[in-house]
């Protein structure tokens, strides 16, 4: 009976420091107040009604092309082309105060995210991405759809995270040649309202 009450008591003690263990390790948010980001600071003022948005840097042209040998004497054909103009890559850097271990981060979209793509260092000096930051592979290069929150994992510490994700075409401002059959298409950033940290 005395062994029977010892195990019972033995294993509450067990479940209670699990449970102890478990609440003790559970990510936290990060304040906001700990964070900054040059470019896009409405991404972790903390509030959700604040937008931030990707700068682009480049624009799309479509249209109708020449292509043939000048040398063989053959007739040009036209082919339909679509070449970008600068970069479809747009970028923004966020920093921590401090190196922080960080479980996981959760993006706040308000509009369609094409290929993002998430990178870390903790690397104190102003970060040349190539050569210092690591991949984040968790979701790498998803299209986010709709604005339900995505979360991220990162599971080290980071003092940067740098995001970067395709730009979007502005149909609404798309221009016309008609004299070289040509449209230019500008191009224009995602949008994310928060990024929120979960760390230690």
């Amino acid at each position: 009976m005395k062994v029977r009450v010892f195990n019972i008591l033995f294993s509450s003690l067990l479940g209670a420091m699990g449970c102890a263990i478990l609440q003790e390790s559970a990510p936290v948010e990060i304040s906001a107040s700990r964070l900054t980001c040059k470019e896009n600071p409405e991404m972790v003022d903390g509030d959700l009604k604040t937008v931030g948005t990707f700068t682009p840097k480049g624009t799309i042209r479509k249209g109708f092309e020449r292509a043939g040998s000048v040398f063989r004497r053959q007739q040009y054909q036209r082919q339909y082309q679509r070449r970008v103009e600068g970069s479809l890559r747009t970028e923004t850097l966020i920093k921590l105060d401090v190196p922080t271990y960080i479980a996981y981060v959760e993006i706040y979209p308000a509009s369609i995210i094409r290929n993002l793509v998430l990178d870390t260092t903790t690397e104190v000096k102003p970060p040349k991405r190539a050569l210092s930051f690591e991949a984040i592979e968790d979701k790498r290069g998803q299209k986010i759809e709709g604005t339900q929150p995505v979360r991220f994992q990162i599971g080290r510490e980071i003092l940067y995270l740098w995001l970067s994700a395709n730009a979007l075409e502005d149909r609404d401002n798309v221009s016309h040649d008609d004299e070289d059959q040509e449209m230019q298409i500008p191009l224009k950033g995602a949008a994310i309202s928060e990024v929120k940290f979960y760390g230690r």
